[in-house]
């Protein structure tokens, strides 16, 4: 008998603590949750920039290969070598003498066909009196005129053969044809060489200012160049910012000089060439470097962040916009290239539009939010693509 009056002592004590437990849950299901905190961006129309970021590669902005232009013995290296040297500077001598010899020669030469146009000059003008007394033949005549100008024609050649010879002595101390950083030599005294040799005597390279050579999509160069021409985009100074690295730009700011006016047929690919200053020479032919190339601007233009836009099964893209009441609405948007973090949005949003960027993953549209508004507006109003 106790043990079942225990047992039923028991089974009253638990159902009154179910029954207060099922009354705790009743008060509790009355609290409601505090609406979702998001942090919200107000978008604004702002002029974006269009850069290209290409790889580049320098090219020297004049070369020229010292080649000698006669034939004979180099008797000094008249430079330093790695040294800037200036247009007609002497940069070797080869050895003169028979140069010398040839003029001498042609001097003298010279001045016996003087001595004799001299004396045939003379006896054209007997024969001219005697033709007119009737005491020699015309044929006598014709034959000392023709004598004499054969003689004023071979003047004329000693003459020449002089301008020779002194172009060859000339010619055999060899100057710098350009003003550059000149190579080493590759050649020394005792050398010989020979006019129009196939063998370089050293290079010089014009290294201020200096080139950047870079290639940029066919398909991107027509469109870019569609979009100026239907007045979406405008035209700008298409200036260049040389990057060889993370934070390393180079201080000077170079300038597009031309595109080439033929493409790539293996890469489908256009060359751009780029000009910037080089007063360090700090720049080398051959180096490889990245060109942040700015080619248009945009204005009037929407950017969002890109962990703001969501896709859906469609394809479509969308953000979560506030609206009034704080209630959260969807957008579909359309958007276009992608600046840094950011996607330019083609359609879809307004000017002054508020665009949700956090909390995404937990709010719905008409669901209503706590929104948290940045006190400062975006500063940018020139935004570089990345």
């Amino acid at each position: 008998m106790m043990n079942i009056k225990l047992l039923t002592s028991f089974v009253v004590y638990g159902l009154s603590f179910l029954i207060v437990g099922c009354n705790g849950d009743n008060e509790s299901s009355g609290f409601k949750m505090p609406p979702q905190s998001v942090d919200v961006i107000t978008v604004k129309k702002q002029t974006v920039i269009f850069n290209q970021h290409l790889p580049a590669r320098a090219a020297a902005f004049a070369i020229s290969d010292v080649r000698p232009q006669v034939t004979g013995i180099v008797k000094k290296r008249l430079f330093e070598e790695g040294s800037v040297v200036k247009t007609g500077q002497p940069l070797y001598q080869i050895d003169d003498t028979i140069y010398q010899v040839n003029l001498t020669s042609a001097k003298a030469e010279l001045v016996r066909t003087q001595a004799n146009l001299k004396s045939s000059k003379a006896e054209l003008s007997r024969y001219k009196v005697l033709l007119k007394d009737k005491a020699a033949s015309q044929q006598q005549y014709d034959l000392a005129d023709a004598n004499y100008l054969a003689l004023v024609a071979e003047l004329e050649v000693r003459k020449a053969a002089i301008h020779t010879a002194q172009v060859d002595i000339e010619y055999t101390k060899v100057l710098a044809p350009i003003s550059g950083r000149i190579s080493k030599s590759y050649i020394t005294a005792g050398t010989l060489v020979t006019a129009a040799q196939s063998q370089i005597l050293a290079t010089i390279t014009v290294l201020d200012p200096i080139y950047f050579d870079m290639v940029q999509s066919n398909t991107e160069f027509r469109h870019i160049r569609n979009r100026i021409a239907t007045g979406e985009l405008t035209k700008v100074e298409q200036v260049a910012q040389l990057n060889f690295g993370l934070d390393d730009n180079y201080p000077h700011l170079g300038k597009l000089k031309f595109n080439e006016v033929k493409t790539n047929v293996s890469t489908d690919t256009v060359t751009l060439r780029a000009q910037f200053n080089n007063p360090e020479h700090s720049l080398l032919p051959g180096m490889f470097a990245q060109i942040n190339l700015k080619q248009a601007t945009r204005k009037n233009s929407i950017l969002i962040p890109q962990s703001t836009v969501s896709f859906d099964k469609s394809g479509h893209a969308n953000v979560f916009v506030l609206l009034a009441e704080n209630k959260v609405g969807l957008k579909q948007v359309k958007i276009g290239r992608s600046f840094d973090q950011s996607w330019l949005v083609l359609s879809g949003l307004d000017d002054g539009d508020m665009v949700i960027t956090t909390g995404l993953q937990k709010i719905g549209e008409g669901m209503t939010v706590s929104p948290v508004i940045p006190t400062k507006p975006l500063q940018s109003t020139e935004t570089n693509q990345g």
